[in-house]
């Protein structure tokens, strides 16, 4: 009987810990992530005068796994490039940190940014061998940890540029906007956009729907900037649960184990129990595999998948953010919103604005709490 696995077979002789990492190592690609990625790339392929993206999504929906991604598709794009422009770096990534007491860390903040060129240099000098790489910041990050703030942005920029960095991809993004006050957010989006103007280099910023705070701080910044939703799986819509459905086949298909499990027969189980986040599925799914390898198992069972499963809490807070998330994209950002205001008529849009409340001063009105995951 021919085996017929995505994996190699001797994968099911290796140590439990060879074979979790494989089922780790899986990216699955997908409709929202295809989606989002190609709205990302056509930013940066065809530029206009965006000089910052925001990436938002809920918790565990891919938001890191589609910025690795798009880094390999934009390294991969530039190879032949490269390899006659020995300084061109086209993309960089780093997480940002969050701020300390309260005062973000400027410095911190470069240096790891320099660190990540000079760590990109030399995998990418080890890797392709046809570029003998000349990397302008190999060292800097220890020379210029003694240096102030000011000058290490100096050099940071001369990089960047020097580099050719076309994109500069932040993960956690929302850290770097956690100051009170809309006054500091703003001087946070200034600061950015001011890097981005400088070093023509397009700041990708990804992160929790916190992010859409950013687009009432000025015209400015608004002008300047634009949005990505990276949305979850929803069991109400058809062409989500058919896409979902797919994800889970191509999962089961990649579990190590001797017997592959029927994993799309629970697809409703596993869909409102994952909050429709492909990461938290894969992250479900591997923890339920540990399990059965320390068992010895044959295949994963539904004791394996249960017994790992997140938390009712855990969900509830899950769901909660990002119900209020989506609702503010589909007021602040989505297509009803533009949609309507397409549609006003011109009289519509000579009349005086509605007078609202302060920025951040919330409406006096009860919220909904409580939100009950359990599947009958």
């Amino acid at each position: 009987m021919n085996f017929q696995r995505p994996f190699p077979q001797e994968l099911l002789t290796k140590s439990s810990r060879e074979r979790l990492n494989y089922f780790h190592s899986i990216t699955v690609g997908h409709l929202r992530l295809r989606q989002a990625l190609d709205a990302l790339l056509m930013n940066l392929q065809q530029p206009t005068d965006i000089c910052v993206l925001f990436v938002v999504g809920p918790a565990g929906v891919g938001k890191t796994t589609l910025r690795l991604r798009a880094e390999k598709l934009l390294l991969e794009e530039a190879l032949i490039s490269m390899s006659h422009n020995t300084c061109q770096i086209p993309v960089a990534g780093i997480e940002a940190i969050p701020a300390e007491g309260g005062k973000f860390n400027y410095k911190d903040y470069y240096l790891r940014v320099l660190e990540s060129l000079d760590n990109l240099s030399v995998t990418l000098s080890t890797k392709n061998s046809n570029v003998n790489f000349q990397n302008h910041a190999i060292g800097s990050n220890t020379y210029f940890a003694s240096k102030s703030s000011d000058i290490v942005r100096r050099a940071l920029e001369q990089t960047m540029r020097h580099h050719q960095l076309t994109a500069l991809m932040v993960d956690e993004a929302q850290h770097l906007l956690m100051l009170a006050g809309g006054k500091q957010m703003l001087h946070q989006m200034n600061w950015i956009k001011s890097i981005a103007n400088v070093t023509g280099t397009v700041h990708i910023l990804f992160g929790t729907y916190d992010l859409l705070n950013c687009c009432h701080l000025s015209g400015q910044v608004s002008r300047r900037s634009d949005d990505i939703h990276l949305p979850r799986y929803c069991s109400d819509s058809k062409e989500d649960v058919t896409e979902f459905i797919r994800i889970l086949q191509t999962f089961q298909t990649h579990l190590p184990l001797i017997e592959e499990p029927p994993l799309v027969e629970k697809y409703e189980y596993l869909l409102d129990y994952s909050l429709g986040c492909i990461s938290i599925l894969k992250t479900w799914l591997t923890r339920a595999l540990r399990t059965a390898l320390a068992e010895n198992a044959m295949s994963l069972s539904w004791q394996h998948i249960q017994h790992n499963e997140y938390s009712k809490a855990r969900r509830e807070q899950i769901q909660q953010e990002a119900k209020a998330g989506e609702q503010r994209w589909q007021d602040e950002v989505g297509t009803q919103s533009r949609t309507q205001m397409e549609t006003l008529a011109p009289e519509d849009l000579s009349q005086p604005p509605v007078k609202r409340g302060r920025v951040g001063k919330r409406q006096a009105k009860r919220d909904t709490v409580g939100i009950n995951l359990d599947v009958s």
